[in-house]
């Protein structure tokens, strides 16, 4: 899989956006949007936190946010914009399934906003409802002159736009300027963070980011070495190859359990660029 400094989709982009020497088209795009936002918050002497940043941010860009948490919402928000000419909402319930977090839609007939950004918060998608926001809104940051009429923002984020939209929505999500004084301020005589001072960070500095959003993004950003251990009962990845193999040759069934015990394991292990190259490191399970 070609990385996204190599995507000739992200290299389309840079160029539409006008930028130059494009060794590196998504550092590119990315220093663009940082000083895309640097000016628009440039007005603004004190940020109260990070959902103020999002708040003058979205408004710049004439986004509206509509947060749906039920099938009604979604049909009263169907209902309100096709009355108003919008009929491209007329099809959101299906738009809005279950392998979708958010869609992006340019409106029509312009007031006062130029896009709705509806945000599913149904079931477990509301604790990604934060990043989903900073998603859409670096879509409209690296728009460039014809932009698109509506946009769909899937779980498994696979296509070089969606995945540089959100690399870009994490630069901002728990944008640096703002979240690494209060990070730093907290952490200055431990150098270490911990789930205590992570949680008091985020009814701080970000109240609407999710607690796991929140320890990755203060893990990413703090300057000594941190990881960050997700673990769960689970087999090695030589178990899981054979009890797959075993059911496809039908020898056993699921009722008759796994020939193997499940132990706990390191399942996913996240780490910053300090710990990296301090060599601290742990294996998930092989």
């Amino acid at each position: 899989m070609k990385a996204l400094k190599d995507s000739e989709v992200v290299l389309r982009m840079a160029k539409d956006l006008g930028l130059k020497r494009l060794r590196d088209p998504e550092k590119a795009i990315r220093e663009f949007c940082v000083r895309k936002v640097e000016k628009i918050i440039a007005p603004f002497t004190q940020l109260k936190d990070l959902d103020n940043l999002l708040e003058i941010v979205s408004s710049a860009l004439g986004i509206r946010f509509e947060e749906v948490n039920d099938d009604q919402d979604i049909s009263n928000l169907a209902r309100v914009y096709t009355s108003q000419g919008e009929l491209i909402f007329a099809d959101l319930a299906g738009q809005l399934d279950k392998m979708t977090d958010a869609v992006l839609i340019r409106l029509k007939n312009t007031r006062m906003w130029k896009y709705v950004a509806v945000i599913d918060c149904r079931g477990l998608k509301k604790t990604r409802a934060y990043f989903s926001k900073w998603h859409e809104v670096a879509h409209v940051l690296t728009e460039s002159r014809q932009p698109a009429l509506f946009r769909r923002t899937p779980k498994d984020l696979k296509a070089p736009e969606e995945k540089l939209a959100d690399r870009i929505a994490g630069d901002f999500a728990f944008y640096t300027p703002l979240f690494l004084p209060e990070l730093l301020a907290r952490t200055k005589s431990t150098k270490r963070l911990t789930f205590d001072i992570i949680e008091e960070l985020r009814k701080t500095v970000c109240p609407s980011a999710s607690r796991e959003a929140t320890i990755r993004g203060a893990i990413s950003r703090a300057p000594f070495p941190q990881l960050l251990v997700i673990a769960d009962y689970g087999l090695k990845k030589e178990e899981e190859r054979r009890v797959s193999q075993l059911k496809q040759m039908e020898l056993f069934s699921v009722e008759e359990g796994i020939p193997f015990e499940p132990k706990l394991r390191a399942v996913q292990v996240a780490s910053n660029e300090t710990a990296r190259q301090s060599g601290l490191q742990i294996g998930t399970c092989q």
